[in-house]
Formats: C-alpha cells, sequence, structure tokens
C-alpha cells in the first residue's frame, strides 16, 4: 500500500540541547533545492515522497506560465485575473507536479480549476492504486465535475468544498464533485483516505442548507460557523456520511485521520460551549480561540471524545495532525498564551515569544496531555504537520521570526536570515524526541524575504522532503536544481534532504 523569557528559559534550552547526544541527533545535507513557479505567485503546501525518490507536491498558483506536461488534465492555467484584487479571493488554480528524485526533471504537472479561484490543494493523498485525491476550496463555477459524482454543481455564494481523483500521470480526472450549500463551505487542511479508498474531507461552513446525512452526529448548525465532516465513497459518487460539529461559535477544522476504531479531528474553535466529553483533557475553553481535538465513530454518528487545549489568549490548529497507531494524535499549532498547558519534562515548558508554536500529544482516549510543549524563540513561530519517523521522533515544519530560536549546532542553516516584516520569517524544520523532553535538530531555512515551510514526507531511505513558499530571490536553490531563480512574487520551494553520514 502506498499511504499509508527570562535567562530559566534560556538555561532550560540550553540544557535540553545538552541532552541531546550527538548519537541521537539527525543529521542531513541538501540533495537539492528548487524553486516551483511562474511569473506571478505560487506556494506549495503539500508533498508525497514516492518509494523511488521522487515527490508528488501540491498548491496553489495564480500564474499563467507554469511547465506543464504533455496530455495532463489541464495544461493551462484556468483561474481569474489576480489583478482583479485580495490574492485570497482572486486569482489561483491549485496545481499537482511530480518532480524526479534528482530534482531537476517534471515528471509531470497540471494545473486544476475553473474559471474563478481553487484554493491551495489543502489536502492530498494516495489511495491504494497511487491515483491522487486532492481536496480544497472552490470559488468557480465551472469545475470539471464529472458525471455520476455526488454534487455536479456549484452550490455556494462564496465558495464550495470540492474532491477529485487525478490518475497517478496526471492524465485523466478519474472524477470530481463539489461539497457545498448556499454560502461558505471550506476545508482548510484536512483530507484523508481509509483502506476502502473512501474519501474524509474537513472544515467548517456557515450554510443553513450544508448536506448531512440520516444518523449523522450534528444535524442542525448550532453558531455562526461550525465544523464540517464529510464522507465521500471512493468513486466520489454518493456522500456515505456528513455531519457537522460545534458551539454556539465558529469552529474550523484543519486535519483529519481515520483508524478501524473511529475519525479524528483537530481544529480550533471560539465556542464555549464545545462539546466535550466526560474526562476531557481540558473540559473549559481557556481563552478567546482554542484547539479542539475530537473522535468520531467510523460511521459519524457518535462524538466519542471531544476536548479543548488552549490558555488565555488565542490558539489555532495548524494544518494536519498524525494518528499514532496506538490511537494518540499529534498536534502542532500557534499559541499566544503564556499559560498554553505543557508538561512536566517538556523541552520547552515557558512562553518565550509574541507568539510561539507548540507541540502536544493527546492520549488514546482523550483524556491526558501525554506530552505538551512550546517550540520558539523571543519574536513569533507555528509549526505545521507532525510527522513521526521510524524511531519515533517527530517532524515539524513551519516559520519564524525570531533571532534566536533554538536551533541545533548540525543545523544547515543556523543564523536567521529573514527581514523585520510582519510575515518576513524564516522556514524552520525541527525534530523532538518522542517523548517532547528533547530538541534532536533545528534548522532556519529561508533567505532574505518570506518564507515558509507548509509540507514535508519522509522518505523510506531516510529523505526528507519539503514544500513551502518564498518570496526570497536569495533562496538556497542548488546548482542542479529545476528552477534555479524565482519567477515571481512568491514561488513554491522544494527540498530534498539525505541523511548525512
Amino acid at each position: 500500500m502506498w499511504r499509508d523569557r527570562a535567562l530559566t528559559c534560556v538555561l532550560a534550552v540550553s540544557c535540553a540541547l545538552a541532552a541531546a547526544t550527538a548519537s541521537e541527533r539527525p543529521r542531513y545535507r541538501v540533495a537539492w533545492a528548487t524553486y516551483f513557479g511562474g511569473s506571478h505567485w505560487d506556494q506549495a503546501r503539500e508533498v508525497i515522497a514516492y518509494p523511488d525518490g521522487s515527490a508528488l507536491v501540491g498548491g496553489m498558483t495564480a500564474s499563467s506560465g507554469l511547465p506543464t506536461t504533455a496530455g495532463v488534465v489541464q495544461p493551462k492555467y484556468g483561474g481569474d485575473d489576480p489583478a482583479l484584487g485580495h490574492g485570497g479571493i482572486y486569482g489561483g488554480d491549485a496545481f499537482v507536479v511530480h518532480l524526479s528524485a534528482d530534482g531537476t526533471t517534471i515528471l509531470a504537472a497540471t494545473y486544476f480549476g475553473g474559471s474563478r479561484q481553487e484554493r491551495g490543494v489543502y489536502g492530498m493523498a494516495l489511495d491504494s492504486k497511487a491515483n491522487i485525491v486532492i481536496g480544497s476550496a472552490t470559488r468557480s463555477p465551472d469545475l470539471p465535475t464529472t458525471e455520476g459524482c455526488y454534487q455536479r454543481k456549484y452550490g455556494g455564494a462564496k465558495a464550495d468544498m470540492y474532491a477529485a481523483k487525478l490518475s497517478p500521470d496526471l492524465t485523466k480526472l478519474l472524477w470530481c464533485t463539489y461539497v457545498g450549500a448556499s454560502k461558505t463551505d471550506w476545508p482548510r487542511g484536512g483530507l484523508a483516505v481509509d483502506d476502502e479508498d473512501n474519501v474524509y474531507l474537513v472544515g467548517g461552513t456557515d450554510s443553513p442548507d450544508f448536506p448531512l446525512t440520516e444518523g449523522a452526529y450534528q444535524r442542525q448548525r448550532k453558531g455562526k460557523r461550525d465544523a464540517a465532516i464529510v464522507k465521500l465513497k471512493a468513486d466520489g459518487s454518493e456522500l456515505l456520511w456528513s455531519t457537522l460539529l460545534g458551539g454556539g461559535d465558529a469552529e474550523g477544522l484543519m486535519g483529519v485521520r481515520v483508524d478501524a476504531s473511529g475519525v479524528y479531528v483537530a481544529g480550533h474553535t471560539q465556542s464555549r460551549d464545545f462539546p466535550v466529553m466526560p474526562g476531557a483533557a481540558q473540559a473549559t475553553v481557556g481563552g478567546k480561540s482554542d484547539c479542539l481535538l475530537a473522535k468520531l465513530s467510523r460511521g459519524g454518528g457518535r462524538l466519542l471524545y471531544g476536548t479543548y487545549l488552549g490558555g488565555t489568549e488565542n490558539e489555532f490548529a495548524e494544518h494536519r495532525p498524525f494518528l499514532c497507531r496506538d490511537g494518540s494524535v499529534l498536534l502542532t499549532g500557534v499559541t499566544a498564551s503564556p499559560d498554553f498547558p505543557t508538561t512536566e519534562g517538556a523541552f520547552q515548558p515557558r512562553f518565550r515569544g509574541k507568539t510561539d508554536g507548540f507541540l502536544t500529544k493527546l492520549s488514546p482516549d482523550g483524556k491526558r496531555l501525554v506530552f505538551s510543549t512550546f517550540l520558539g524563540g523571543s519574536d513569533g513561530e507555528f509549526f505545521l504537520m507532525p510527522t513521526p519517523d521510524a524511531q519515533g521522533n517527530i517532524y515539524i515544519v513551519g516559520t519564524s521570526r525570531s533571532r534566536d530560536l533554538p536551533v541545533t549546532p548540525d543545523a544547515l542553516q543556523s543564523r536567521f536570515a529573514g527581514a523585520a516584516g510582519k510575515w518576513d520569517g524564516d522556514g524552520v524544520l525541527a525534530v523532538v524526541s518522542r517523548d517532547g523532553s528533547k530538541l534532536l535538530y533545528a534548522t532556519y531555512l529561508g533567505g532574505s524575504g518570506a518564507d515558509l515551510i507548509r509540507g514535508i514526507a519522509l522518505g523510506p531511505n531516510g529523505e526528507v522532503f519539503l514544500a513551502g513558499s518564498t518570496s526570497s530571490r536569495d533562496f538556497p536553490t542548488t546548482a542542479n536544481a529545476m528552477q534555479k531563480k524565482i519567477g515571481g512574487q512568491t514561488d513554491a520551494f522544494v527540498v530534498k534532504l539525505v541523511p548525512h553520514r
């Protein structure tokens, strides 16, 4: 199968770094690093590592000149003009590109979208036949939906969810469907494929008529925006189940994972009455916006657990939690709360910056924090996509504006290279021990502009694939890069690291 602020704080960080011996620390060299982009703006959000060392990357583009390949589903840009207005509303197709193992060649590349805007690929997975499943949000009334799909016509005033399945070589659209109703339906970082190739999309909705199924856990919207979880049949023809999840204010989900016992979701909530369960790890809301973690039955009809996670300020879960084999869940994100819940023995128990990133592990029953730690410097960070390796060490990626982020001695880039602007951070790759007590590896990665690592995948031979976006004209590409120079305002980038023996 293919799937699968004080001196005390500084001293604590230094001691924890020293405790991670050289033999424990992963070491890497850059095999290749490349831009991928056209004349406007582009960003990569998802990456999947293939067994042969090549990489599949999904993202969003407003550039009309991407190097697509012959015979693909959509060789030309189809979205609206990004000059019409705000980039969050105008301009954009999704894209999928397959890069060779040595980073020099585009094996296949396609746009995907209609005549208005598709957001970036907010979820990407392979089914049991290596077909490529993508999901995101669309504002296009003419998305190329397929005959026999669940919903052929656009339902939204502002946006619908969509899911699509493409052949491995990107030359065939196997199916595509909308999922949405009369207002705004928005997936934001969640897609999963189960052992029968059924597809799960998560996000949020403010549509009063969002499609829900009989027996769903929550069939009425409670707040101004509720979380939404939908399960589509493997061929896209049927909505197997769909439920809302929320309280009296607003929720959104940032990821979904599935195992034999249930469906796990993570996101954030502003509701003081989010449905937590007895004995929850955190039974009451902590602040203005808290993270949420919840588990539903495989049929979507029962809530098995629900918990808040947060302090007195704002927390936001970031893209894609990780489901461990024992049913525990890893979650990353960003917090502005000095009292965000950390655990004894955590690598960084105290808040350091304007915002810090965090990494938390929730027990299988949702009743206990196995560990929880901050990770950050004196300015701001956020992290995404916790991904354990075979030893259980946890890789996370994101961005930092802090010049004093605790990097390790063997970092690829030990010094901050970004500008002083609000969004001009450097990308970050960090590796935390399986118990959250040690920082095994941390490095900046970026140039003088804004750099963000959005996606990570681990290869079968210890490779680490990183994908993201950069506005840096001096992003550290390599001599063998497929694209050595930035093409537009912001480009996607892809980096392949290999173990340094």
